[in-house]
C-alpha cells in the first residue's frame, strides 16, 4: 500500500521556527507555498541526504533535483569529501593563520580557470561578488556597475537591485529589499539580458562612470536562460572597446558547467570571476579572481578583504577533494548522460500531452517551463509563462517523491550520484503528475 504524503510534523516545526526565527527559515529562498496552502509560505524540514535522495521529518523520501541551489554536484554526504573534511577537522577549523590547503586548491583552480591569475578565498558567493566588484572599482577608479534583471549576485547592497522586479516594472535599478538605502541606486544600472542593443546604448551613455559589467553568463537564478549566440562575446568586445571590467558570476555555474565553468564552455573569458557552490560540493566556500593586474591592489592599505572564515582547512579540504573528482572524464560523461537523458524525457512527456512548453538549459542546470513563446531569452519573457501551472506539477512531483523547486524561476539541478533509476522514477512521476492535472 502507498505511502499517504504528508508534512504534518514539517508544519508543525515550522510553526515553532517562526516564533524565534524571522518568517521560520534559515533563508527567504527557503520558504514555500504549494505545500502548505493553510498557512501561507513555510518550509519543509530536512533530517538527512545521502547521494541523490533527501528525506524530510515526516519521513518522505525523495530524488532531489534542489541539491541545495546548486552546490551538490557530486552528491549529498559524498564518502571522499566526507572522508577529506573529518581528517581536516581533526586538526581544527580557523587558525588566524594560513595553511598549505589554500595554494593547491588555489593552483587547482587556476588550473582549472585559464582566466584566473590570482584569486581569493570567501565564505559565500555574496563575499565573492563583493570582493570582486571593489577591486574592479578600485582598479578602474569609476564607482558604477551594470547588471541584469532576473540576475542575482548576493544580498549586498550593490547588487540587491531588479532580481525579480515583476515582469512590467520600469527598466531601472528597483531595490529587492527593504533597508537599502537610496543613493545605493545611483551606482548601479539596470539591462536587460540578452538584448545587444541595449547594452550597448547604456554603456555609450555611461561609460565614463561603469566599472564593470556583472553577469551570470547563464541565468542560474532565473530558469537557466541560456545566453544567445554570441552575447557573451559581445560583452567581452564591448568591455574592451570602453575599458571597463568584464566580471563573470560563476558561483552557480563554476565546476557545473564543466571544469573550466560556463567561460570554458562558451571560449569567452572574462577580466574577473567568482565562484561558490560547487567548489565545495555544499561546504562553504567560495572565491574570486582574475588578471594579475587587478587582484594584486588587494592587500594592506589598499583594496580590504578578509573573513575570519575564509580559507579554512575543512572547506579547503572539501574543495579539494570536490575539485579532485571533477578531474575525471567519467564524472563528467555521467553528468552529461543524465542530464541530457532527463531533458529529452520531459520534453517527449510534455509533448505526449500536447502541452506547449520549452526545456532549455545544460545538463547539469536546466528547466522545463509551460508557455507558447518558442523561446525564453531573458527575466521579462518569463511573463509569457504559466507559473502556477508550473506550482501545481511541482506539488504532485513532490507526493511521488520527486523534489524540485516550486518557483519555476529556480533551475532543475543534477549531480553525479543521480542513477538510471532515479531517471526512472522522475519521468514517470513527472508523466504521472501532468497526468493528475488533467
Amino acid at each position: 500500500m502507498k505511502k499517504q504524503f504528508k508534512l504534518d510534523k514539517s508544519m508543525a516545526m515550522y510553526t515553532e521556527a517562526s516564533k524565534i526565527i524571522p518568517g521560520g527559515v534559515g533563508s527567504n529562498a527557503r520558504l514555500m507555498k504549494s505545500v502548505c496552502h493553510e498557512f501561507g509560505p513555510c518550509s519543509i524540514f530536512i533530517e538527512k541526504a545521502v547521494g541523490s535522495h533527501i528525506w524530510d521529518i515526516d519521513g518522505n523520501e525523495y530524488v532531489d533535483y534542489r541539491l541545495g541551489y546548486g552546490p551538490v554536484i557530486l552528491g549529498h554526504s559524498y564518502k571522499k569529501i566526507h572522508t577529506a573534511v573529518h581528517k581536516a577537522d581533526e586538526k581544527g577549523l580557523v587558525y588566524a593563520s594560513d595553511n598549505e590547503l589554500m595554494i593547491d586548491v588555489a593552483k587547482k583552480v587556476i588550473d582549472f580557470v585559464p582566466s584566473i591569475d590570482m584569486l581569493r578565498f570567501a565564505g559565500s558567493g555574496t563575499e565573492a561578488t563583493m570582493g570582486a566588484i571593489r577591486v574592479a572599482k578600485a582598479f578602474t577608479k569609476k564607482d558604477k556597475i551594470i547588471k541584469f534583471e532576473g540576475h542575482y549576485h548576493g544580498w549586498h547592497d550593490a547588487v540587491a537591485f531588479s532580481t525579480k522586479p515583476g515582469y512590467q516594472s520600469p527598466r531601472e535599478a528597483i531595490p529587492a529589499s527593504w533597508g537599502i538605502s537610496k543613493g545605493m541606486s545611483q551606482y548601479t544600472l539596470v539591462c536587460e539580458w540578452n538584448e545587444p542593443e541595449e547594452i550597448e546604448h547604456i554603456v555609450k551613455e555611461n561609460y565614463k562612470d561603469v566599472a564593470a559589467i556583472i553577469t551570470e553568463p547563464v541565468m542560474g537564478n532565473c530558469s537557466a536562460i541560456p545566453p544567445a549566440n554570441g552575447y557573451l562575446n559581445y560583452l567581452k568586445e564591448l568591455c574592451e572597446e570602453y575599458d571597463i571590467i568584464l566580471i563573470f558570476d560563476e558561483v552557480k555555474t563554476g565546476f557545473r558547467l564543466g571544469k573550466g565553468g560556463a567561460q570554458e564552455l562558451f571560449g569567452v573569458y572574462p577580466d574577473l570571476s567568482t565562484f561558490a557552490k560547487s567548489l565545495g560540493n555544499g561546504y562553504p566556500i567560495a572565491a574570486f579572481g582574475g588578471r594579475k593586474d587587478i587582484m594584486e591592489l588587494i592587500g594592506p592599505g589598499k583594496v580590504m578583504h578578509g573573513g575570519t572564515y575564509s580559507a579554512n582547512p575543512v572547506s579547503l579540504s572539501a574543495s579539494k577533494a570536490t575539485l579532485e573528482e571533477l578531474e575525471k572524464d567519467s564524472v563528467w560523461a555521467h553528468l552529461e548522460n543524465y542530464g541530457k537523458s532527463m531533458m529529452k524525457g520531459i520534453d517527449e512527456i510534455l509533448d505526449d500531452h500536447k502541452i506547449p512548453h520549452v526545456v532549455h538549459g545544460y545538463p547539469t542546470i536546466f528547466q522545463y517551463l509551460f508557455t507558447e513563446k518558442e523561446k525564453i531569452i531573458n527575466y521579462r519573457d518569463l511573463a509569457h509563462c504559466d507559473m502556477k501551472q508550473f506550482t501545481e506539477v511541482q506539488y504532485e512531483l513532490l507526493k511521488r517523491g520527486i523534489m524540485i523547486d516550486e518557483n519555476g524561476e529556480e533551475a532543475i539541478y543534477t549531480s553525479y550520484s543521480h542513477s538510471k533509476d532515479d531517471l526512472n522514477k522522475t519521468l514517470e512521476a513527472l508523466n504521472e503528475a501532468i497526468g493528475a492535472m488533467k
